[in-house]
């Protein structure tokens, strides 16, 4: 038995059976049936497990005898026979062409019949040759939508997401620790630094037995190559991702440690500082560049102590600025987790959440938070089982009914209203002033133009209603980099209108990045840092965020959520 699927896992499969289905020139008959099972599947207000179980499947609109039992196949093992069959009469290339947005499985069929067109690569060569638009039904727009379609999804993110790279680092570094003769083991580079993707992880490390501490590392179970192995250094390949592992002399760490750590250009900056007051800096410590005496560092503190600089903390090391600060004393006082007091974008199993508000509740209490917002899907959203009107209503009502029976927290009522392609809002006025937040974000439409999309949200937050954009960008991390939207033009309208802008600490996300999210402090904007949670588990996201925050610059005051619930309140009313 593989993964247990759910109505969205179960209606992902009956809209690829449709997309093939029409690539395949099957009866049209065929093809709207897959569609219409895998919309009314993806809608339903019920588990399909359980309609399975009662064997109530064929009293799901459009759900006859022969889909019923696919879905039973589905069910019990993840796929159905048919499916299956369909995919093997396609070129495999051909998968990766289908699943790219705004490019259906007609002009699939129409380039790969004219051009023998099947991979991504072959696509944007036609494109950028202009052969598409000499196709049947084509024409220079179409061929420009396709381009631009084929770029996204090319500008996928190819290092490694924090939010994968730094639990395997932990794991590594939490199975070293059972070696009595490791000490000291740390992070370095951009994942020390809390960078958003890293291209591999580093990690250094003290010990008297340095040969101990490198045959743990080189024999943990889940290390599939070993690169390099010496008596201070060694190169392996875990769960596919690179880790190098280097013993350092424990008299020298806080040289090691802050040298490579970086960045690069931070690096430079203390350099050029050390040379003005007559020293050499360098991995091993300080060299007094008159008598030649080196001076090694075994706490990274004491380097920056040498140079008369304040400690800079690893986020901020990208020399945008920080040295000045450092040299002004004006270095921001960061948040930290412990400034958290609740979180504003949540799910629950009224929507497409895994767990119920009272779980969400427990769990967010049991992390110390006073309040959380629970924000599920607005009705366009029915993938996510967006709420109607008349849910909307049950589920507020049982918010109050929790909120009767808490003492010292509180839930708020909220919802993610969905930003539709015009820049209205997926509930109208008097649905919204209902809420005690609202999050307003882009859930579809990503193809549209720079311009039209950056007016379609300018128009959303200008709503008096909407209270938090969220996921700005819509980018997701090694998945696609999201829409064209003019952020600086964003940030602007946010700060006329008091909108606060999500950092939207969802691993895959991070979004508002630390750039842009430096660029709305600056401007005046309030920025709150939500998990988007769609499980207790994924509460547990809120770090992520902060590291983000951190990396901006924020300081406790430049975030909603560090406020008490009655300043919060008073704060979006």
């Amino acid at each position: 038995m593989g993964k247990i699927m759910n109505n969205s896992d179960v209606a992902r499969i009956f809209y690829k059976m449709a997309s093939l289905s029409q690539f395949l020139d099957e009866n049209p008959f065929k093809t709207r049936a897959y569609e219409k099972a895998a919309r009314n599947i993806e809608s339903l207000d019920v588990d399909i497990r359980q309609l399975s179980g009662e064997g109530k499947l064929e009293t799901i609109p459009g759900i006859g005898r022969a889909i019923a039992k696919k879905i039973m196949e589905i069910l019990e093992t993840g796929t159905c026979k048919r499916y299956e069959e369909m995919k093997s009469e396609v070129p495999v290339d051909i998968f990766q062409l289908l699943d790219i947005p705004g490019i259906g499985p007609k002009t699939v069929q129409l380039v790969y019949k004219h051009l023998g067109v099947t991979t991504l690569d072959e696509l944007e060569k036609a494109a950028v040759e202009h052969r598409i638009r000499k196709l049947p039904r084509m024409g220079v727009k179409q061929e420009e939508k396709i381009l631009r379609s084929i770029r996204r999804s090319k500008g996928k993110e190819k290092r490694i997401p924090l939010g994968m790279a730094l639990p395997i680092a932990e794991s590594v570094m939490e199975y070293l620790k059972q070696c009595p003769d490791a000490e000291n083991i740390t992070p370095t580079g951009s994942l020390r630094r809390r960078k958003e993707t890293v291209r591999d992880i580093d990690l250094i490390a003290t010990s008297d037995h340095p040969e101990s501490v490198i045959r743990a590392f080189t024999t943990i179970p889940e290390v599939t190559e070993v690169i390099g192995s010496g008596t201070t250094k060694a190169s392996v390949i875990f769960r596919d991702i690179q880790i190098d592992l280097r013993i350092v002399d424990r008299s020298s760490f806080g040289s090691l440690l802050q040298h490579f750590t970086g960045s690069k250009e931070h690096n430079i900056r203390l350099r050029e500082i050390a040379i003005k007051k007559g020293f050499k800096l360098s991995e091993y410590g300080i060299t007094d560049q008159k008598t030649g005496t080196l001076m090694p560092c075994a706490r990274e503190e004491e380097v920056y102590q040498r140079l008369d600089l304040p400690f800079i903390v690893p986020e901020l090391r990208e020399d945008r600025g920080e040295i000045e600060a450092a040299i002004a004393g004006t270095l921001p006082d960061l948040i930290t987790l412990n400034d958290i007091r609740g979180d504003l974008h949540v799910h629950s199993t009224w929507s497409d959440g895994a767990n119920t508000i009272p779980e969400m509740v427990d769990f967010a209490m049991r992390l110390g938070y006073e309040y959380i917002c629970i924000s599920d899907h607005s009705r366009s959203r029915t993938i996510a089982r967006g709420l109607s009107e008349e849910k909307l209503i049950e589920k507020i009502a049982e918010i109050d009914r929790i909120n009767e029976n808490l003492d010292g927290f509180r839930v708020l009522t909220g919802s993610e209203v969905d930003i539709l392609g015009d820049g209205t809002l997926d509930y109208d006025d008097r649905i919204l002033a209902m809420f005690d937040i609202v999050v307003a974000a882009v859930h579809s439409g990503f193809s549209q133009d720079r311009r039209t999309m950056t007016s379609r949200i300018v128009r959303a937050i200008e709503n008096e209603f909407v209270d938090i954009l969220a996921h700005p960008t819509g980018r997701l991390l090694g998945e696609r980099i999201g829409y064209e939207v003019d952020i600086d033009r964003v940030i602007e309208v946010a700060a006329e209108t008091g909108t606060i802008i999500e950092i939207n600490a969802f691993p895959s996300r991070l979004d508002l990045n630390d750039i842009n999210a430096r660029k709305a402090k600056e401007s005046g904007v309030m920025l709150a840092i939500d998990t988007d949670a769609h499980s207790v588990d994924h509460l547990k996201f809120m770090d992520f965020g902060v590291q983000v925050a951190r990396r901006a610059w924020l300081e406790p005051g430049d975030v909603l959520n560090t406020m008490s619930v009655t300043d919060v309140l008073k704060r979006v009313g």
